[in-house]
């Protein structure tokens, strides 16, 4: 064992393909600079775990691995299922956990703050976790364990994506590439200031629509669809009819995207963003005013396109804008919305 170990887990901005990663569908995320740290001490003089972070004054001691109900879930069930893996014994530690990535905003923190512990304890106690297990070991503890129904794109480019080419993966069979971004433009993420816990929002019901949709349909997932016919109208409730317009062509948009983005054709993967927002807003109804408002305003001043990134209920956004006008788009932004921040 080592006495001291460090793990970074890296959050993402998804440029487009919400809602797609747990209904087998193509995604496109980036993997950002903010990052999640986690230091793993050696604590000869306790038995039990203590877990400190940067971002909540509360320190707290854990005996016993269980629930909390609170941001430490991520790190308590990293440590059980490392544990049950590699059949070791988690105590004698303190856990320190630091951050430059905004929680709650649609960036993938919980994903960054489950792969940087597991990540540290593989280091901690010097064992070999591949990067695919690190994935699905990280996915099981968001899904199994805290309960956030999501799929598993946030642990694969927070494990094997980088800040310079976008990760466009397929999430039914796991085939990935990576395609470098368009090198004149930035993606420009801007924060609404209004955070959202997934667990508490209606993620999962929004989940559930889409697993009751694609049953009465008789396929797979959703994404096994390229189109809604007449008997499909008559088969879905309209909420399950909303989402499955959604997803299928949100589908359809991001294989397009990935296309446009390996022929540098900017304008065109502008355009396909805002048109992700719309449905967002109108079909799979993840948007607020505060997010709608940002995309307005970041189009009106001649963004190429703008959408809401992650889950929605709040956080954040991204925007496609000419590097050398991403200052002023920041002016504009905060005299129509003084409350964002950009990441």
């Amino acid at each position: 064992m080592n006495t001291v170990s460090i793990g970074e887990g890296f959050g993402r901005v998804n440029l487009i393909g919400e809602h797609l990663d747990y209904n087998g569908g193509h995604v496109l995320p980036l993997q950002i600079k903010n990052s999640i740290i986690c230091e793993i001490v050696e604590n000869k003089n306790s038995e039990s775990i203590s877990i400190v972070s940067d971002k909540y004054k509360d320190s707290l001691i854990v005996k016993k691995l269980e629930k909390r109900n609170n941001w430490a879930d991520f790190v308590i069930g990293s440590c059980l299922y490392f544990e049950k893996k590699f059949s070791v014994k988690i105590n004698n530690i303190s856990i320190y956990i630091k951050s430059s990535l905004p929680l709650g905003v649609g960036l993938s923190s919980s994903a960054a703050i489950t792969v940087s512990t597991l990540k540290s304890l593989s280091d901690y106690f010097q064992k070999n976790l591949a990067d695919e297990d690190l994935i699905n070991l990280a996915f099981e503890v968001e899904n199994d364990f805290v309960g956030v129904g999501g799929g598993v794109m946030d642990q694969f480019v927070s494990v094997l994506g980088n800040h310079y080419e976008a990760l466009f993966l397929d999430t039914f069979n796991k085939n990935y590439e990576l395609i470098p971004i368009f090198q004149d433009y930035q993606f420009l993420i801007i924060d609404s200031n209004t955070q959202r816990i997934l667990s508490d929002s209606e993620f999962n019901k929004k989940k559930e629509l889409c697993l009751n949709a694609a049953k009465k349909m008789k396929i797979q997932n959703l994404c096994a669809k390229t189109k809604i016919d007449e008997n499909d109208i008559q088969l879905l409730s309209d909420e399950e009819l909303n989402v499955s317009k959604h997803v299928i062509e949100e589908n359809l948009r991001v294989v397009k995207a990935a296309q446009y983005l390996k022929d540098n054709k900017a304008e065109e993967f502008g355009k396909l963003m805002t048109e992700s927002h719309i449905s967002l807003s109108q079909h799979y109804r993840v948007s607020t005013d505060d997010l709608n408002k940002l995309v307005d305003l970041s189009n009106s001043f001649g963004a190429l396109g703008s959408k809401l990134t992650g889950a929605g209920f709040g956080g954040a956004i991204v925007t496609l804008v000419k590097k050398e006008l991403v200052e002023e788009l920041k002016k504009y932004i905060l005299d129509g919305y003084p409350n964002a921040k950009f990441i």
